[in-house]
């Protein structure tokens, strides 16, 4: 990264951020960034807010101030923009672990995709914009660890300094194409997105990497090391994968090792997993080999569309492809597929009108070719 620009401000203190968010709010946009601890922690937190105005950047330390809530009235105030780079998952984890609300978003990643451009990482946006080059060394730092290193704050700053200056460059190119619209319904529907609590499924062993060979006792087994990995993953802060791989769970419920030297022996057991959690590990398979053998459960009914949706679904997803080639933007930024799933329903349910689901910019931009796709699937069944 170039050093143009000085060091954000750290904030760690509940009054320093609270006299900065009164400033902040005199702000007409401001762009937001965070870092979270998912690749290292049993329960993933928020550990870093990046912001910048204008002039200025901050970084706010969530660890180090108990109530960030002075955040709240910036994120719900319709008179300040608020920009993002792929902010799906920054307001997810916003909204999960403070309960903003959000209005007036603005998303560098979504913007590109309605511009039809290839590349969508950030990094890539600020070369291709300013020919700035920006190190992707720590991406998958742990942000939970403290202290922080000036090093670890000059990368988190990069990631809302110049979000302002690409959302600039892309409002023109959007303006150009008259696709400003498109974009910012696109925006509007990052804020009603809603985070889900994700818990742990006990039956969850039936979806890990080579669970068709497991049956029977083993199965039972590797229900019990599948317990016994996440007991120790929440014990530990540690997300389950960092304590042991899902391969070689399934590799020990196979082997069904009784002793130390048989558990070494299993492909992939590493001296540190041996160490720490042999023990657990011979326990939790002779508690698997007392057990009931266990029986995979059936699995989901997927019902598929009726025939007719489905017919108007498959060539509405063929007009689809066809009309994203020709606009040079990907399939999602003309419809998604949720949506095609709705115009299908509606067509064959409902009142009939296909176009019921649809908001007023898609039916104005799509309408009349969605009313022919849906006829010509109807008259194509027909003639068959």
């Amino acid at each position: 990264m170039t050093h143009e620009h000085k060091t954000a401000a750290l904030i760690t203190a509940r009054e320093h951020l609270e006299e900065v968010c009164a400033d902040l709010a005199k702000c007409a946009r401001l762009a937001f960034d965070t870092e979270s601890n998912g690749f290292y922690a049993y329960r993933e937190r928020v550990c870093l807010i990046q912001i910048s105005s204008p002039d200025e950047d901050f970084i706010v330390d969530p660890i180090a101030i108990n109530d960030v809530g002075a955040l709240g009235p910036l994120f719900a105030d319709p008179k300040i923009e608020k920009l993002f780079h792929a902010g799906e998952y920054d307001v997810l984890c916003l909204k999960r672990d403070y309960g903003f609300t959000f209005s007036n978003l603005y998303d560098t990643m979504i913007a590109a995709r309605v511009l039809g451009i290839k590349e969508l990482g950030l990094a890539a946006a600020i070369e291709r914009h300013f020919g700035i080059v920006i190190s992707k060394k720590l991406q998958r730092a742990d942000w939970g660890k403290r202290p922080l290193t000036h090093e670890m704050i000059r990368y988190a700053q990069g990631d809302t300094h110049y979000l302002m200056r690409v959302a600039d460059e892309q409002k023109k190119a959007l303006i150009e194409r008259g696709r400003l619209d498109d974009a910012r319904e696109a925006f509007r529907d990052l804020e009603t997105l809603e985070p889900t609590i994700k818990n742990f499924d006990p039956e969850g062993f039936w979806k890990l990497i080579g669970r068709q060979e497991v049956e029977g006792t083993a199965a039972a087994a590797l229900r019990e090391i599948w317990l016994y990995r996440e007991q120790q993953a929440q014990s530990r802060d540690r997300a389950p994968f960092r304590v042991m791989p899902e391969e070689l769970m399934v590799r020990i419920a196979q082997a069904l090792p009784e002793t130390r030297e048989a558990l070494a022996a299993v492909k992939g057991m590493s001296p540190y997993i041996l160490e720490r959690f042999g023990s657990g590990l011979l326990t939790a398979v002779e508690r698997g080999r007392g057990a009931a053998p266990v029986v995979r459960p059936p699995a989901p009914d997927k019902r598929r569309m009726p025939d007719e949706e489905w017919r108007i679904f498959e060539a509405l997803r063929a007009w689809r492809k066809e009309r994203a080639e020709k606009d040079a933007v990907e399939p999602v930024v003309i419809l998604s597929t949720d949506s095609l799933r709705q115009v299908a329903a509606f067509a064959c349910r409902h009142d009939g009108n296909p176009l019921a689901p649809l908001s007023d910019l898609k039916k104005h931009r799509y309408g009349e070719d969605i009313r022919r796709v849906v006829q010509a699937a109807r008259n194509g069944a027909k003639s068959a």
